[in-house]
């Protein structure tokens, strides 16, 4: 996630760059063409230019908030998790005095949420979580498609197996489960962010608009503007593609890339947090601010 309140020219450069080269070599070969050429055909002054910016810049809207959306309800989501890994762990303190169940279900709790992670990320999470679980955990799991659901099922059974021995009563088992059941549905919304990508019209048919109003842009500029053309059709250009630029990056929240969710810093937080709860220090990775990105 970009975190740098500057503008990032570089950044922004390479996101639209070529893109705005090739508009502004357009731009200059219309210039070219009915300057210095005369061929007066080129212009085309009675083409509606305000009403098409309109109604692109309408279309745009409309999709850069779906995709802004989708890249809310995932942060959000990822807050439920945080706040239920917090309520889960104070309720394992207040409610069993198992001191060793708690280390190990806390430790559960942080390996869920590295490999749910990984998992949005299509990465492996063994790198994030051998360290944190004994290797019989380790070798049950590893055999799993899903690793944060298997991780949390075995959470479960090990609840199950502390409330057969009278370590964790019936009420307590109830509020523990029902923060297990809040983050399963927030993993789910978190999936389905990821496997439902936002329907291709969406996507294409502003990239399309765009496009077709930059190529028409300097035929309608050019008699009034002349030799300035390139200037003012790529000044505007550049607006609409930039905007057409923040909808595509912001649709796919769970992509690896720098407009991500923060989900390494994220899942450090929680690390520290539930390791402070139960007493033990907890030295993950640090997550830094990165050239004004965090990731």
């Amino acid at each position: 996630m970009i975190v740098q309140r500057s503008l990032h020219l570089r950044r922004l450069m390479a996101s639209v760059g070529w893109q705005l080269l090739a508009l502004l070599l357009y731009d200059i070969l219309v210039t070219y063409l009915f300057m210095i050429k005369g061929w007066t055909r080129v212009g085309q002054d009675n083409l509606p230019l305000p009403l098409l910016g309109s109604a692109v810049a309408l279309v745009v809207s409309l999709r850069n908030n779906a995709a802004y959306s989708r890249w809310w309800e995932g942060r959000t989501l990822w807050g439920q998790i945080v706040n239920e890994s917090r309520n889960f762990v104070r309720g394992l303190i207040a409610m069993t005095g198992d001191v060793s169940l708690q280390v190990r279900l806390t430790k559960h709790q942080v390996a869920y949420t590295q490999a749910l992670r990984s998992h949005l990320l299509r990465a492996s999470p063994w790198p994030d979580i051998e360290r944190l679980l004994p290797p019989e955990t380790l070798a049950r799991v590893k055999q799993a498609a899903n690793v944060p659901l298997a991780l949390q099922t075995d959470i479960a059974d090990r609840l199950g197996i502390a409330r057969k021995a009278g370590l964790v009563d019936t009420m307590s088992m109830a509020a523990l489960n029902a923060s297990l059941s809040a983050m399963a549905n927030a993993q789910g919304g978190l999936e389905r962010i990821k496997n439902t990508p936002l329907p291709r019209q969406y996507n294409q048919f502003p990239r399309v608009f765009t496009r077709i109003f930059c190529v028409l842009l300097p035929l309608g500029l050019v008699r009034d503007l002349g030799y300035f053309t390139p200037l003012g059709s790529a000044l505007v250009g550049f607006m609409f593609l930039a905007l057409d630029q923040i909808g595509v990056d912001l649709e796919d929240p769970f992509e690896g890339t720098l407009h991500d969710v923060p989900m390494r810093a994220i899942t450090s937080a929680i690390e520290v947090d539930l390791h402070q709860m139960i007493g033990k220090i907890s030295n993950p990775p640090v997550v830094k601010v990165q050239d004004g990105i965090l990731n």
